[in-house]
């Protein structure tokens, strides 16, 4: 006796093959117009992440070898040195992918998989312009990143208002050859969760690039690590997902957890300080007794470079939280009084793990977290939940912030400090919890990948 088909399968099969008819009554797109109308849009991202390398004991006093010197300025970045002999020597692992532009004021998207853990970020236009960039805003459970450079009047790629299915789209790269084209399966009208899904081909050449429409209009970012079911591709809707006004600010800065605060040298202090450039974070405050004001880093002093790497502006102090993560200790070059001085930050364990009741909280979702006063409590009107006191990765890319109230983790009820503690406990590296916030009376939900 021949079985039955599942209805659910026929139902797929019919749907399939219905939008395999209407992607034919398309007619067929140029192909070549669309590429070279939206290439002025389309942009290489490159990350760049500092890595110190570890010194062998026996080669400590290496780098203050003459023959050394001449031979390090000759293989490395002009930008690299600092002109310090002792610090340790930094190399830079390059990571490129596909982005595009979505607002003229200099409003990036790429894949957030490029950028993870990056130190530098920069774009090149298609005139070749080579641009820094700041990231603005992640998520990493859609894969999505939002990079700003400081450059206006860039030729922004037009967002589409709306998409049909079985309407025909294209999926571009950086680079021109990695074209890849299909039709769209699911309109996100009817699937919100699962955004838009197609079944085009995503690679390592168009990640991160848009998904066009025949008109040229951006449905979507293209991403090769969100997949569907049936071999299918899932899109993050970049038009849904992306307001202009949520991206202003930048996200908080894990260095000024080390008691100083810094800022961009500009041309007024430049000639104030008699700087012979403009370059470098400007030291505007120390914090009394914090690990900065203990090394001997003093206000005014303008930071240049961080171990063997040159600092540019106040962006590449996010270093820092890299180096800390490598070692203990930290050497900073600064100038003062016109010369060049080694500060050594060094940090104590405790500073890492903070206090023991915090230690698996801070070291997975990059939170540390207080008791709720009754006071607080009832103005959140709620019986549970902690304070967040401090933050660093993951939680500084989740967008979460010093004040937030944590309800609940995974659905359940935060009602100590000790109890969110054995909750991260309890997480592998990897998974994506969800933590229930109140923020200036608005509580939503913000997802966290566990750090490792």
């Amino acid at each position: 006796m021949p079985k039955t088909v599942p209805a659910y399968l026929f139902k797929l099969f019919f749907g399939l093959s219905h939008l395999s008819l209407i992607g034919m009554a398309y007619a067929a797109p140029n192909v070549a117009q669309i590429v070279n109308t939206s290439a002025a849009g389309i942009v290489n991202v490159q990350a760049i992440q500092w890595v110190k390398i570890k010194v062998p004991e026996q080669y400590k006093g290496i780098t203050q070898d003459p023959v050394y010197q001449v031979f390090s300025r000759m293989f490395s970045d002009a930008d690299a040195t600092v002109g310090s002999t002792t610090a340790a020597p930094v190399i830079k692992k390059k990571v490129q992918g596909s982005g595009f532009i979505i607002a003229p004021n200099g409003v990036i998207v790429t894949n957030y998989h490029t950028v993870i853990d990056a130190n530098e970020i920069y774009v090149q236009l298609s005139d070749k312009r080579r641009l820094k960039a700041t990231l603005l805003r992640s998520e990493p459970k859609r894969d999505l990143a939002i990079l700003k450079v400081a450059n206006g009047s860039l030729p922004a790629l037009p967002l589409a208002e709306q998409v049909s299915e079985g309407e025909w789209v294209l999926a571009i790269g950086a680079n021109k050859n990695a074209i890849s084209s299909g039709v769209v399966i699911s309109n996100p009208t009817n699937n919100k969760s699962q955004g838009l899904v197609t079944d085009v081909d995503i690679n390592a050449s168009n990640t991160g690039g848009p998904l066009l429409n025949t008109k040229g209009e951006v449905l979507a970012m293209n991403s090769n690590l969100l997949k569907a079911p049936m071999g299918l591709t899932r899109h993050v809707l970049v038009s849904k997902l992306v307001n202009s006004q949520d991206l202003s600010a930048n996200l908080p800065q894990s260095w000024q957890q080390l008691g100083f605060l810094a800022t961009n040298v500009d041309e007024k202090l430049q000639t104030e300080l008699s700087l012979a450039d403009a370059t470098g974070a400007w030291v505007k405050s120390i914090t009394p007794n914090s690990i900065a004001g203990r090394a001997g880093l003093q206000k005014n002093d303008v930071i240049v470079g961080i171990e063997s790497q040159r600092v540019i502006d106040v962006s590449d102090l996010s270093a820092l939280r890299d180096f800390l993560s490598q070692d203990d200790e930290v050497t900073l070059t600064v100038l003062r009084d016109g010369d060049r001085k080694p500060i050594k930050f060094v940090i104590p364990k405790s500073t890492n793990t903070f206090d023991q009741a915090n230690f698996f909280i801070w070291q997975k979702l990059g939170l540390k977290v207080r008791a709720m006063s009754p006071a607080q409590k009832a103005n959140a009107n709620t019986n549970s939940g902690v304070q967040i006191t401090a933050i660093q990765e993951p939680a500084v890319a989740a967008g979460l912030s010093v004040g937030d109230l944590v309800l609940n983790i995974n659905q359940q009820d935060i009602k100590s400090v000790e109890q969110l503690n054995l909750a991260a406990k309890k997480l592998t590296t990897g998974d994506t919890v969800f933590i229930y916030v109140v923020r200036n009376n608005m509580r939503q939900f913000v997802g966290i990948n566990v750090a490792e």
